[in-house]
């Protein structure tokens, strides 16, 4: 299973990366969204991990586009550090299949993954 990474925080990118390529998983990892999108034009991506606040191309800018060109045929795991209630409605909304609060909880990220495995 590859999985694509989205964060502008370096440090992360390294532990998101770290904790699933340790059990296992292929890991692609993004800057922002423009690298995302350029990346999955390129590589056959079987779920996104994006982090919400990002510089060019927000987390749910990311979400839209993928909505509005890939219809949602990948499933992304939206991470974020505000985690009020409409931000993860929204993200929901945009087509994200699950929402994850920062400091991550790695077990409970890699759940998510599992559950979302295709």
């Amino acid at each position: 299973m590859k999985i694509l990474v989205v964060d502008d925080d370096k440090l992360m990118l390294e532990a998101i990366s770290h904790n699933l390529k340790k059990d296992g998983y292929e890991v692609v990892i993004a800057e922002d969204g423009y690298e995302a999108l350029s990346i999955i034009d390129k590589v056959k991506i079987d779920l996104i991990i994006s982090d919400v606040m990002m510089p060019n191309i927000s987390g749910l800018g990311l979400l839209s586009l993928l909505k509005q060109f890939y219809f949602n045929n990948i499933p992304v795991i939206i991470i974020s550090s505000l985690d009020k209630a409409d931000m993860v409605l929204h993200s929901i909304g945009l087509g994200a299949v699950d929402f994850i609060r920062k400091p991550i909880n790695f077990k409970n990220l890699l759940r998510l993954v599992k559950k979302h495995k295709k």
